[in-house]
C-alpha cells in the first residue's frame, strides 16, 4: 500500500492517514447519511469522523470504531517500518572534545 509514511524517520512503524481518510471519506458519501448521524452510529463524535475524513490523527480506540463502521481491519492502514531507511541510531552524534590532543592542551 502506498501512502505517507512517517517523514521524520521511515523506519518506524505509522499508519497511512491519507489512505484512511480517503476510505472514510468514500463510505460517508456512499451511506449518504450525514456526518452528525453517522457519527452516533459508529460511536465517535461529528469532531471526531470529521477529524479522520479529514487525514488527521485520532486516537486508536476512535480508529477502531471507524473500521468497524467500514468492515475494515484496522491493520489496513498500518505501515511497516523499513529498518534499511532508518535514521535512527545510524551513527555517533557525540561531540569529542579537543582535551586530550595537542590543540586542547593550549
Amino acid at each position: 500500500m502506498s501512502g505517507l509514511q512517517n517523514a521524520r524517520d521511515p523506519g518506524r512503524a505509522d499508519y497511512d492517514w491519507r489512505e484512511f481518510a480517503r476510505l472514510v471519506r468514500q463510505r460517508l458519501a456512499e451511506d449518504g447519511r450525514g456526518y452528525r448521524a453517522l457519527a452516533d452510529v459508529i460511536g465517535v463524535t461529528f469532531t471526531d469522523l470529521s477529524r479522520a475524513a479529514s487525514g488527521q490523527m485520532i486516537a486508536v480506540h476512535k480508529v477502531i470504531a471507524i473500521c468497524d463502521w467500514m468492515q475494515v481491519a484496522v491493520r489496513a492502514f498500518y505501515l511497516k517500518p523499513n529498518p534499511m531507511n532508518s535514521s535512527c541510531c545510524s551513527g555517533s552524534s557525540v561531540k569529542h572534545s579537543n582535551a586530550g590532543t595537542q590543540e586542547g592542551a593550549q
